[in-house]
């Protein structure tokens, strides 16, 4: 954290937290506020709100919340550091010489400079290499198009990158933790060797990752980096960062397999493309996806292995939200060999055709069964699909939809699909959400800490009466003890706090304001002088008890006494 907070409070006064989350997820306007449906956890409702008069957003489903640099860490999983740099460079903020150099020592950016370095190596590696140069010609990729994609490649060598990347200075456990290099039983050697290089982007445009593939028929043909601090399968898509304002222009995302259908949909002007990196699609490259569009054409190889993928594929992208059609090409072909020999105008004409889920599932399902099984398969199919999506409309759409195609009453498919989706939230295990913090705490203070938000003047007053010792709840009571010190100001407050304090004052500060605060603070006093007095009287019944079974008489009536003058004073 930064000792300077006038940094963050320039880049927050500089920047529109609706703006922000904006380019993450869809908000709409609700009153005063913003909604959308949470990032951090799967919703149908949205529950996600923003405040753009106080530049926080809360989720009442999860219980998450905090300011602008709060979300961007936990969205892309960042450094604070690398938060601060980011939205300082958006907000066009010239922070100081120190805090730009910090992050400079961390792991993830010495990763990142890392990765800078071994793509020159792989790029100037392909010029000396003539058996790569051909087999891209072979391929069609022309110099354009490895330039636009940094295509590169790793000679047939065990240790080249390794020695390059030592010379420039990186230790051997740095580089092994970068995931470019493993340890055999004697010495380090590189991952990719003999390959064709793909450079993996991340959303801001920085080498994290490195795809590889053979330029023969040796086995396995595709190898990916492993996870490392800066990569996440799971939540990158190969071509995004080059992608991102074409899906914007067109409202469309083409979804492809590979590496070069990616690269060859971009040479043929099908910029909009992208693919998962040899891995199932999740949730979060639909939620990648959906920051840009809702509308997603899903491209497979027509063989089964493809139809089996573009099903499975289908059930994760329709969770999050996203309006999907799907194209499966002809048998034996992909988008680059369909392109190469089809062309651009036979590819487009192809997504035009692309069809619905359920003419998907209609056209796919039980080929080989009898027509009534052939029925009952396909409608149980499509509507555990259609029973994910979040939109009722968009759901009752199918299910007429299906109701024509299959030519059954459109009541008996509600009717299955009502079955499925109760199975469906008896089986779905969850994480559980946390519970919304106010909940758990004591009313009165719960009001105390709001009335401290909304009547900063009456801070003296409060902070006279009660000590933090008085305030019982463990999230309350650490908020209390910072705003004691002085943190009364609300966004000074938030950048002290830890998450579960965050949320807890994200939630708060969504609540309407009190009309009366002086009422409130009177009752609020007077139930915490109640619930002190509650205890000690408590505690002197126990000594009273204790007293008369020891039998000591002038310990009693001095503790009698004591308890007489304590009920007078209720």
């Amino acid at each position: 954290m930064p000792s300077d907070n006038s940094a963050l409070e320039e880049i927050k006064s500089k920047l529109d937290i609706v703006e922000v989350i904006s380019e993450y997820i869809p908000l709409k306007r609700a009153g005063q506020n913003w909604r959308g449906l949470c990032p951090f956890h799967a919703e149908k409702t949205p529950s996600f709100m923003v405040s753009p008069s106080k530049q926080i957003y809360h989720c009442f489903g999860c219980g998450t919340g905090g300011d602008i640099f709060t979300f961007l860490l936990k969205y892309e999983n960042l450094s604070f550091q690398e938060a601060l740099n980011i939205l300082a460079e958006k907000a066009g903020v010239t922070l100081k010489k120190f805090q730009k150099n910090t992050a400079k020592t961390g792991e993830k950016e010495s990763i990142l400079n890392l990765h800078k370095d071994a793509l020159i190596f792989y790029q100037n590696s392909l010029v000396k290499n003539q058996k790569a140069v051909r087999y891209l010609a072979d391929r069609g990729i022309n110099s354009k198009a490895q330039k636009l994609f940094f295509v590169g490649c790793a000679a047939d060598s065990w240790d080249a990158l390794f020695s390059y990347l030592q010379n420039k200075g990186y230790k051997a456990e740095e580089i092994k933790k970068s995931g470019l290099i493993v340890r055999g039983t004697k010495n380090y050697y590189d991952v990719f060797r003999n390959r064709i290089i793909f450079p993996i982007f991340n959303m801001r445009g920085e080498v994290i990752a490195f795809g590889g593939r053979v330029m023969d028929n040796s086995m396995p043909k595709y190898l990916n980096s492993p996870e490392t601090p800066i990569f996440n399968k799971s939540r990158t898509l190969y071509g995004l960062s080059h992608a991102k304002e074409s899906i914007k222009k067109t409202g469309t995302a083409v979804l492809v397999e590979g590496y070069l259908d990616v690269i060859t949909a971009h040479m043929y002007g099908f910029s909009n493309t992208v693919a998962p990196l040899g891995t199932a699609l999740t949730q979060e490259h639909g939620k990648l996806i959906k920051r840009f569009t809702q509308e997603v054409i899903l491209v497979f190889d027509g063989d089964s292995a493809g139809i089996n993928a573009a099903k499975n594929g289908i059930g994760v992208l329709v969770e999050v939200g996203l309006n999907i059609r799907v194209l499966p090409l002809p048998d034996g072909e992909d988008p680059d060999s369909y392109l190469r020999k089809k062309g651009k105008e036979a590819f487009s004409d192809l997504l035009e055709k692309a069809v619905s889920i359920v003419d998907f599932f209609v056209m796919h399902a039980g080929r080989n069964l009898q027509q009534q099984e052939n029925e009952h398969l396909i409608a149980r199919e499509a509507l555990e699909v259609i029973a994910m999506i979040p939109d009722s409309v968009l759901q009752g759409h199918h299910v007429r939809l299906l109701s024509e195609r299959l030519r059954i009453n459109e009541h008996f498919i509600r009717e299955e699909l009502l079955k499925i989706r109760k199975s469906l939230r008896h089986n779905k295990v969850n994480a559980k959400p946390s519970e919304i913090q106010t909940r758990l705490q004591p009313t009165e203070e719960v009001y105390l800490l709001q009335l401290l938000l909304q009547c900063p003047e009456k801070a003296g007053e409060i902070f006279n009466s009660l000590s933090a010792v008085d305030v019982k709840g463990a999230v309350t009571r650490a908020i209390y003890e910072k705003m004691k010190t002085g943190l009364v100001n609300y966004n000074t407050l938030l950048q002290e706090c830890n998450d579960e304090e965050k949320a807890f004052l994200t939630e708060l500060s969504f609540k309407t304001e009190f009309e009366d605060p002086e009422k409130i603070l009177k009752d609020c006093l007077n139930r915490f002088k109640s619930k002190k007095q509650n205890i000690l009287l408590r505690e002197l019944q126990d000594k009273i008890k204790r007293a008369e079974s020891e039998k000591d008489g002038a310990s009693l009536r001095a503790l009698l006494l004591e308890k007489q003058r304590l009920l007078k004073s209720q």
